[in-house]
């Protein structure tokens, strides 16, 4: 038989203690062993001694009593480790102990590692954490020595464990140094409790800027592994005379095994980021090049021109976001740099696991669902000519500081929004009886989903009127409301500590839950695993934006062993702009997916069989099809509105990393300046480079607006230019798309057209150097996809109404 080691207390053994170093506890600890494994069977165990378990709680779900080599131990073996830990056995098997330090005297047994209250956690990798470490290391073995130094992103959703993912590949790498770079601090915590708290990684050390530049420095030269954590806001820092601070200059002389790039989309791509943790960059030396040249200061010497006096040097790049879709879609990374795990890889897995009954690690992550609720008549008044995009949440929850007080400009719209999500606010009467659609805070069904939520607000002005709005309304003060904005809710990683004391006085004093208001803070990088809805009350226009922020409330939530959170809501009040952006975040997921053959169409019609959207509009609630969200995406694309999106500036990409990739494709500008609209490309692509260069410089600099208006200008008026030339090209693909005997539906589509006579005569361009500028990312393949697919829904809109 096997045995279980389980520990618990009672009423009876609350009793305080305190050991010679000062630690102090709340209660005795007895740890025994049992045959019956599962959590229910401890409890009849137990029921004997004390009947209706009266004042008992069992602290440890039961751990197998089993060492690394299969021998067993027994809970005499755990008694040893806690009294050679100088814990104090003081009845029998009762022990003044702490839960995590009986916990790492199992785990020292069963893993065979020394005693370590603080390294008990003992998880193995997930199947697709292994399975990105193989991918990203065999990458690594085959490029290994590359110049420069060979980069691969992992574009993976919250709750990937990128974290402990990262520390198994530098273990399946061999790497000692690893430096691990952020725009968002926040995420220090994750970092530090991963590489501190798992036994995988017994050997590593830990720096960050609260360890002593001592310290750190004695950590570098002591020849154990390490992870040293900063920002870059941080890191970027100089002193008067343009040095590195004091504490950060080691950063730059180690070489490092891997830089790796958290949250990559936040930042990582700017100018002074590149040159701190990528100086060697290939667009960088078109960019010094070209700088070189506009100033007359020629050298022939490349490694002389791109020197960066404090960038830092590395073998390996590894970059993690949850949405880089900017980054893939401007050709940063080839297909085989890139693994993907998204929220449908993540529910798939999940329900197969369900499906065959076998031990399923990913029960305790939350399958999402949607709510879309239409704002009224209000909503009526902010439209614009018909088209659904007039309506604007920022507007609607407008507000400013009078005096020392925070109003919203519209005070009825706001009282109405209130009444809405209370199911208090008057609705249609064709609803049948009981069948009302639910509202989050009348709905029983959303019971323990409002009990902690985040609301969403466009700026602190509006988070700080709602706040005394709410606190001021007989049934929402009865929670707890804490304004996580502005100053007064301190910044990055210490922004979390007083959420998290917020929550625990709406448990501790019986208030209905809480509710955090947020204009961004803690909308990435942090986990609170006790939200469970988001209200969406801000517009935001990019699906990376709107993503990672709604799933901010799919963090697990457990309680021994018990999982709290079984589904995580996201509520709506701007149904055209969020089903917009599910459309376009299925187009993103088809275009990033690996496979030219996936559709939107097709991967909405996954998405939404693991996050289900449900509309409610005029006391109807429906569950939408593919095709109905695609009906909201769209229907508000009149003949005009289609116009202004293929004459959007959002369709290109005029920067210098797109510019200098164009410059480097020598064929590609000679077949350029054969079309009369581009004779002058290659100068001006030099010029959009050269401002984009300088603009940078000024800014570095600290300088101020007027400094920066002279490139600033130049740069516009290039961009400009060529814009204009490229809307000629949409124009004329947009022709070849409506004579094509081809329906397509992506731009990739496009690109794979196999009439390439039809194309060039069409545009003036070769499908070749259409899909050169594309892999530039000159023109940007998210939204060409969007504007494609609207154009091929408002054509069959159109062919449908002459039927």
């Amino acid at each position: 038989m096997t045995n279980y080691i389980y520990a618990y207390t009672h009423a009876g053994n609350a009793k305080r203690w305190t050991r010679p170093t000062g630690q102090r506890g709340d209660c005795w600890i007895k740890v025994g062993q049992t045959e019956r494994p599962g959590i229910t069977r401890i409890k009849e165990d137990l029921n004997t001694a004390f009947p209706g378990l009266d004042g008992v709680d069992v602290l440890l779900h039961p751990e197998i009593a089993e060492r690394v080599d299969g021998s067993r131990f027994s809970d005499h073996d755990v008694h040893r480790v806690l009294r050679n830990a100088g814990v104090s056995q003081v009845a029998g098997e009762w022990f003044e102990a702490t839960l995590d330090e009986v916990h790492a005297a199992i785990v020292s047994l069963q893993k065979a590692v020394p005693f370590n209250p603080v390294r008990i956690q003992k998880f193995e990798p997930r199947p697709e954490q292994e399975k990105a470490v193989d991918q990203t290391a065999a990458y690594f073995r085959k490029h290994h020595g590359d110049q420069p130094a060979p980069k691969y992103l992992w574009n993976a959703k919250m709750r990937f464990g990128k974290t402990f993912t990262t520390y198994q590949l530098a273990r399946e790498m061999g790497w000692t140094k690893v430096l691990v770079l952020t725009y968002k601090p926040a995420v220090r915590s994750a970092w530090r409790d991963d590489l501190l708290g798992h036994v995988d990684f017994i050997d590593w050390r830990y720096i960050d800027r609260e360890t002593p530049t001592a310290a750190a420095d004695g950590i570098v030269n002591s020849g154990d592994p390490f992870v040293w954590f900063a920002s870059f806001q941080d890191v970027t820092g100089r002193d008067p005379e343009g040095r590195p601070k004091p504490r950060n200059e080691t950063l730059h002389i180690v070489v490092w095994d891997c830089i790796v790039i958290d949250e990559f989309h936040f930042g990582a791509g700017t100018a002074t980021a590149r040159e701190l943790y990528d100086p060697q960059d290939k667009v960088d030396i078109a960019y010094a090049k070209l700088m070189a040249k506009a100033l007359d200061q020629s050298n022939d010497n490349e490694a002389d021109v791109v020197e960066v006096d404090f960038g830092l040097i590395t073998r390996f790049h590894l970059h993690l976001s949850g949405t880089p879709f900017k980054a893939i879609t401007n050709g940063e990374y080839a297909e085989d740099q890139v693994f993907n795990w998204t929220y449908i890889d993540e529910q798939r897995e999940k329900r197969k696991c369900e499906t065959v009954g076998s031990d399923n690690p990913y029960a305790e992550l939350p399958r999402m669902e949607m709510f879309t609720y239409s704002i009224g008549e209000a909503a009526g008044e902010w439209a614009d000519d018909g088209e659904f995009d007039g309506f604007d949440l920022n507007t609607y929850f407008r507000a400013k500081q009078v005096g020392g007080d925070y109003v919203f400009d519209h005070p009825d719209h706001v009282a109405s929004f209130l009444d809405l999500v209370r199911g208090k606010k008057q609705i249609s009467s064709s609803i049948i009886e009981g069948n009302k659609p639910p509202f989050p805070y009348e709905a029983t069904r959303f019971k323990n989903a409002v009990r902690h939520s985040v609301w969403y607000m466009p700026d602190v002005a509006a988070c700080e009127a709602m706040a005394d709005l709410l606190r001021s309304d007989t049934f929402f003060s009865t929670y707890e409301i804490y304004v996580a904005a502005g100053t007064g809710a301190k910044i990055g990683a210490a922004a979390l500590e007083p959420l998290q004391r917020a929550i625990k006085r709406a448990e501790t004093q019986g208030k209905s839950g809480s509710i955090a208001l947020s204009c961004g803070k803690l909308m990435t990088g942090v986990t609170v695993p006790e939200w469970s809805s988001i209200f969406m009350l801000r517009s935001l226009k990019a699906p990376e934006s709107y993503f990672q922020a709604a799933f901010r409330v799919q963090s697990p939530w457990k309680d021994k062993e018990v999982i709290k959170k079984e589904t995580a809501y996201i509520f709506e009040f701007d149904p055209n702009r969020a089903l917009s952006l599910v459309a376009l975040y299925g187009t993103e997921i088809a275009n990033n997916s690996g496979d030219r053959a996936t559709t939107q169409r097709e991967v909405l019609g996954e998405l939404i069989n693991f996050l289900p959207i449900f509309a409610i509009d005029g006391g109807q609630m429906e569950q939408l099809d593919t095709d109905a969200i695609l009906d909201w995406a769209h229907g508000g694309i009149s003949a005009n509105s289609l116009a202004r999106k293929w004459r959007s500036v959002d369709l290109y990409n005029l920067n210098g990393v797109t510019m200098g990739r164009l410059l480097q494709d020598e064929a590609l500008i000679a077949e350029l300046e054969q079309i009369e609209d581009f004779r002058n490309i290659r100068e001006e692509a030099e010029k959009v480079v050269t401002a984009s260069n300088q603009l940078g410089d000024v800014k570095r600099a600290g300088g101020s607006n007027t400094d920066q208006k002279k490139p600033k200008k130049e740069l516009a008026q290039r961009r400009k230019s060529i814009r204009e030339k490229l809307k000629k090209v949409s124009a004329k693909v947009l022709i070849f798309m409506y004579v094509t005997d081809f329906r397509e539906e992506r731009l990739q589509h496009v690109i794979e057209s196999l009439d390439t006579d039809l194309f060039l005569r069409a545009t003036g361009l070769s499908l070749e150097g259409f899909r050169k500028l594309t892999d530039a990312g000159v023109f940007n393949v998210g939204q060409m996809t969007d504007a494609i697919q609207k154009f091929r829904y408002f054509e069959k809109k159109s062919l449908e109404a002459v039927q």
